[in-house]
């Protein structure tokens, strides 16, 4: 019996990628493609930082060396600050889900996205969430299995207990491989035609 809904925020609840948002910006500044962006943030870098491993002025450093821009130019926290919003149809679906479930998020987030831009967003619909669950803080980062069985065992629930849901395939499998069915979310109104496939209450 499904027990909980575990949600990703950036690309799900949160309407931000750095794919639509953040690589085409260094892109352009840069002159790098937008696929050499990538392959230079979605490594180490991005896994220390989300991890709280290394601080925001290390990351724009390293980055802007790899880039070759100046590290005031890398703006990670100013371009997710400016563009980053509440998914609202998502957030409807949210507070539906919450009359039936027990709800949780489970990103991976660096501290200064997620203390100072997340948590404002968030701070309307914080109580719609029972579990609320950040790599930054626990320095575990999906999609590894250690991050998932820490959540379930947070939550005190079996992987059967529990759907999660993510906008990143590599995060849905990892999910998928520690046990726990999971979603790839396009849009929220197949996020709502997928829920119910699985008999979930709406």
């Amino acid at each position: 019996m499904i027990k909980c809904i575990i949600f990703d925020l950036g690309g799900v609840v949160i309407d931000y990628t750095d794919d639509k948002c953040y690589y085409p910006y260094l892109s352009k500044i840069s002159g790098f493609s937008v696929r050499a962006v990538r392959s230079i943030i979605e490594g180490p870098l991005w896994s220390q930082i989300d991890k709280d491993q290394i601080l925001l002025d290390d990351f724009e450093r390293s980055v802007a060396r790899r880039l070759k821009i100046e590290k005031q130019e890398v703006k990670w926290y100013d371009n997710y600050a400016e563009n980053a919003r509440i998914n609202e149809k998502v957030i409807g679906i949210v507070r539906k889900l919450c009359k039936n479930y027990l709800l949780a998020y489970l990103s991976n987030v660096d501290r200064s996205r997620y203390s100072d831009t997340s948590m404002k967003l968030l701070k309307p619909y914080l109580n719609l969430f029972k579990w609320r669950l950040a790599s930054c803080e626990f320095r575990l980062r999906k999609p590894t299995r250690a991050i998932y069985k820490y959540a379930l065992r947070r939550m005190r629930l079996k992987p059967e207990e529990a759907i999660f849901i993510d906008n990143r395939l590599d995060n849905v499998v990892g999910a998928r491989k520690a046990g726990i069915r999971s979603i790839l979310f396009t849009t929220p109104s197949d996020l709502e035609k997928r829920l119910k496939k699985l008999n979930i209450r709406l």
